[in-house]
């Protein structure tokens, strides 16, 4: 795997434990702290690091491969994320320990993450200029 790609996936995985201690210190402050929310949050964010692993590796897969053979095993890699996140998604519905909003917002944290450095970044160039 490249390097750059190695560091990349280490920020976002880095971003995403300050990212959950951050919501839980939210939840603290706002006294809805609870069990099943903070599992529900760490069982999405491992998922979701997991799940950016695989986008990483699939990426990094897909661009060596001739074209016809790189757009059907990307959308086969596609297919398995979206099932992965929905199979958890269904799974924290069913579990009364996990709380699906908690779920949810650890899903979508690599999201937050990327997001927030994007922004960050372009803040930091405006002010360089």
């Amino acid at each position: 795997m490249n390097a750059n790609l190695r560091d990349e996936i280490n920020y976002v995985t880095k971003g995403v434990i300050v990212f959950d201690l951050t919501i839980m210190i939210l939840l603290l402050l706002t006294s809805t702290f609870s069990k099943s929310m903070v599992l529900g949050l760490l069982f999405g964010s491992i998922i979701a690091i997991l799940n950016f692993r695989l986008l990483a590796i699939a990426v990094n897969k897909t661009v060596t491969m001739p074209v016809s053979r790189a757009q059907i095993y990307y959308a086969s890699q596609y297919i398995l994320r979206m099932t992965i996140a929905g199979v958890v998604l269904l799974v924290s519905v069913k579990a009364p320990h996990l709380e699906i909003l908690g779920v949810a917002i650890g899903l979508l944290s690599p999201k937050f993450v990327i997001l927030s450095k994007k922004l960050l970044i372009d803040k930091l160039k405006r002010k360089e200029a």
